[in-house]
Parts: structure tokens; sequence; C-alpha cells
């Protein structure tokens, strides 16, 4: 009972603390699309830090000032009109995704993602989570690897990295 009320007292400061930090850590880039894109991830200070991972439950609740977790339909708009090539930003492995439409560009991190203990896959994969749920355990995601860039569905309970949106308009 103390380890459960223990690692829910923690869940609730780390969520805390990341929604704070949540507008102040992001500048959003223009990428022609119909969202702007985060800079970086939730919680991390520079595009190639992984950030926080988040199920996809507690990864809703950082939405808040017009920022937003992506959809599937926009990672597919992000995937169907960048050009991407996987390469190192200061010895991290990851995605820059350059815009077909303007030009410029977002660097994803291939972050890995976080089980009840462990991280893996870090420098290999790339996941983030989309808003969109898909059946009752599962919900949809963008996954990446050296070999490509692809929408995908996974268990909400496990924790990924989180790169938020907003309107082109604002």
């Amino acid at each position: 009972m103390k380890r459960f009320f223990f690692t829910s007292v923690l869940c609730l400061l780390t969520l805390i603390v990341a929604s704070f930090n949540v507008q102040a850590q992001n500048e959003f880039v223009d990428l022609g699309l119909s969202v702007k894109w985060a800079t970086c991830n939730v919680g991390a200070n520079s595009p190639e830090e992984n950030g926080e991972y988040y199920t996809f439950d507690n990864a809703l609740t950082l939405e808040n000032n017009g920022n937003r977790l992506p959809t599937k339909e926009e990672f597919q708009e992000l995937i169907d009109n960048c050009k991407w090539k996987w390469t190192k930003k200061k010895r991290v492995w990851g995605y820059k995704a350059t815009s077909k439409k303007n030009g410029n560009s977002i660097f994803l991190p291939a972050a890995g993602y976080r089980d009840s203990t462990n991280v893996h896959d870090v420098g290999s994969y790339g996941y983030l989570w989309s808003s969109s749920v898909s059946g009752s355990d599962y919900a949809h995601c963008l996954n990446y690897y050296i070999d490509g860039v692809y929408t995908d569905s996974d268990y909400r309970t496990y924790r990924r990295p989180i790169r938020l949106v907003q309107d082109a308009k604002k």
C-alpha cells in the first residue's frame, strides 16, 4: 500500500511539474500544415533531449492553453508532407522532418519507450502518442526508426514521449 501511494504521488508530482513547463519549454514551428509542431518533447529543454515518458491517459492531461496532442490524422499529414532524414543531432539519433511546403524542420529523437521499470529502444526507435484511441486498450501513435516513419497503435499503459501541437492560426 505504501509503495502504491508513493508511486501515485510521484506520478502526480511529475504531471504537475510537466504541465507548468509545457508552454515554457516549447516553441512551435510552422511546417505549412494544419498545426504547428513543438520544437521539443514535453519535459525536454532542447530538440535532441528525450523528455518525460507518459502513459496515454496521463498524456491527455498535458493539453492546455491551446497546446495538445496531435491526432492520428495530423501525424499522417506530417509523414506525407515532410522529407525524412535519419540523422544525429548532438550525438542523438532521430529524424529530421523537413516540410516540403516551406522548408522548416523539426527533430524527433529516437527516445524509445518506457515500460513499468525500464526504458527501451533509445537511439533506435522513436514513439510518440497521438490523442486518437484505437479500441479499449490501445491508442494511435507515431513510430519511427532507421527504415521508416509510420502510424501504429499500442497499449495505452506504455510510457512514451509527447510532442505537442497547436492550431496553425496561433
